[in-house]
């Protein structure tokens, strides 16, 4: 029992010891955590004052370290953009330092585009550049004032890091209008490009007579093939001529386009580019040129009737006609063709006719024999010839169908036609002096369809003309008369054109294309009643 008592008592004596040794360390603790305390708060002390400017003074003492700056929203030190030092600015200042840094690089764009032996400057008017710097602007602001970074020593350390260390927040960017670009671009390429050279026709005159400057023949240099005209007789009339083409290029305006981009964005503002020329070939060869062209009418007249005089003015117009090229889509006039008729030029007197009664020599007569052959062998073209003017004589002519005449006077009537193809036509006009033919040729491309054309006419009526005008001559002898315009019998006529297919069928119901209508001319009869010893008048 004793020794349980003493067990106790040692328990309580341990426990004691314990809690007191406890008491005193954690006294001895707070006291030291007390000075320590105060120490620090010596060590520790910071004041922030408002400046007049706007901005706050803020000054401290950390672990005995003083340290002082000031807060006024201004860039810190150290802060650059594309280099640029915005350190100390405001956001006017440090914009306008960025912008005067852009203006400087933006004059300093000089891209050459070097194409064939063609040089191009393209500036930055060319790029119509722009450049937004307030993104970064932004960022540079925000530099040293997004520190997870509470007190103000921290904050001190870290302005001060920066400014030693430096922040670099990368480049600003220039953009082009990329659409103004492609714009200039397609300019040079209209500049520089080149179109192909397609086989092309020249014309060469074998019977001479030819307007000047007509029928001369081409190069030599790129002649591909001949092939000749022939009249019915044989002769050779004229050579058509098919000449080679050549090859053209184009600029790769996408090629250029993207180097151009390539150059501006990755800063080679000074690159010397080198273009592209693409090359580009005729649609088509003179072989296939020359395959497609055919004789597509002719038709011939007669003036074995006509003197000598007449006979040559038919073989000058048909000279004249010779060795014309009609373009697509153009018109022409045969009064154009030949020019005024006058003795000086060439033209003989013969037969016209005059005031649409009688005939009288005038200089150029006989011309109306060729314009009428002409204009049949356009009819029989069909619509790919059209014909814009055409009239007919007063006097039907001996040497062709009624309806199917064409007269012509300078200053006056006309023949006027138009190619409406898509190819150029060639007319071909020759007078065989021997057999007394005039003819007129047309080749060209023929139809797709191979159709071709038959004209005729039709007399529908008759008109008698009246009797005859009775005249008195006072100073003819009596019982001499002359029938001075010798009447003539009126017709209307009309005119048809049939179309047949490339086997000789006919296509369709024949057209009438017009009705002529040609009026009856009253006779007029001198008769003398003078003295029977009057003399015959003569001529």
């Amino acid at each position: 029992m004793l020794w349980r008592i003493i067990r106790i008592g040692v328990y309580f004596l341990v426990i004691t010891a314990v809690f007191a040794y406890i008491y005193f360390s954690t006294k001895t603790l707070r006291e030291r955590f007390v000075a320590a305390e105060q120490e620090n708060d010596e060590n520790n002390q910071y004041t922030v004052t408002d400046l007049a400017s706007g901005g706050m003074l803020v000054k401290g003492k950390s672990n005995g370290i003083d340290y002082e700056y000031i807060e006024d929203g201004r860039i810190l030190n150290g802060v650059r953009v594309a280099g640029v030092d915005l350190g100390g600015m405001d956001y006017a200042q440090a914009r306008e330092a960025l912008l005067n840094d852009v203006e400087k690089r933006i004059a300093d764009i000089n891209i050459c585009a070097n194409v064939e032996n063609t040089t191009m400057l393209l500036t930055a008017a060319d790029f119509n550049v722009s450049c937004d710097v307030n993104p970064l602007l932004h960022e540079a602001f925000k530099v040293g004032r997004e520190s997870e970074q509470t007190d103000f020593y921290s904050v001190y350390l870290e302005r001060q890091r920066i400014a030693e260390e430096g922040v670099e927040l990368g480049d600003y960017e220039l953009t082009m209008d990329e659409e103004s670009m492609r714009a200039i671009v397609d300019e040079i390429g209209e500049m520089v490009d080149k179109s192909p050279t397609e086989p092309y026709i020249t014309l060469l005159n074998l019977v001479g007579g030819g307007k000047p400057g007509v029928g001369i023949g081409g190069r030599t240099d790129d002649l591909a093939s001949v092939k000749t005209v022939y009249a019915p007789n044989g002769t050779a009339m004229a050579d058509i001529q098919f000449h080679n083409g050549h090859n053209g290029y184009v600029l790769n305006r996408e090629d250029m386009l993207k180097k151009i981009c390539n150059a501006f964005y990755s800063g080679e503002h000074n690159a010397e580019l080198i273009l592209e020329l693409e090359e580009t070939e005729p649609e088509y060869t003179a072989a296939e040129l020359a395959a497609s062209y055919t004789e597509l009418s002719r038709f011939s007249t007669r003036f074995s009737s006509s003197g000598d005089y007449r006979a040559r003015n038919v073989q000058k117009a048909a000279g004249l006609l010779h060795c014309v090229v009609m373009l697509p889509g153009e018109e022409y006039g045969y009064n154009d063709l030949l020019g005024p008729r006058y003795e000086k030029d060439g033209w003989l007197p013969a037969p016209g006719i005059s005031g649409g009664k009688e005939y009288i020599d005038s200089p150029g007569g006989g011309i109306c024999q060729v314009s009428s052959t002409l204009y049949n062998s356009l009819l029989l073209i069909g619509e790919d010839a059209k014909i814009i003017r055409r009239y007919h004589h007063s006097i039907p002519g001996s040497y062709i169908d009624m309806g199917l005449d064409a007269t012509v006077s300078y200053g006056g009537p006309d023949l006027v036609w138009k190619n409406t193809t898509e190819t150029s036509m060639l007319l071909f006009a020759y007078a065989d002096m021997r057999n007394r033919t005039v003819y007129s040729i047309i080749y060209g491309v023929p139809r797709e369809d191979g159709h071709t054309f038959k004209v005729w006419s039709e007399i529908v009526e008759e008109v008698e003309p009246p009797e005859p005008l009775i005249i008195e001559e006072p100073m003819w002898p009596s019982g001499y008369s002359k029938m001075v315009i010798t009447p003539r019998t009126g017709y209307n006529v009309d005119v048809f054109r049939q179309e047949y297919d490339a086997d000789g069928n006919q296509v369709g119901e024949p057209v009438k294309l017009y009705q002529d209508k040609y009026a009856a001319v009253q006779g007029e009869k001198h008769v003398g009643t003078g003295s029977p010893s009057l003399p015959i008048p003569q001529g």
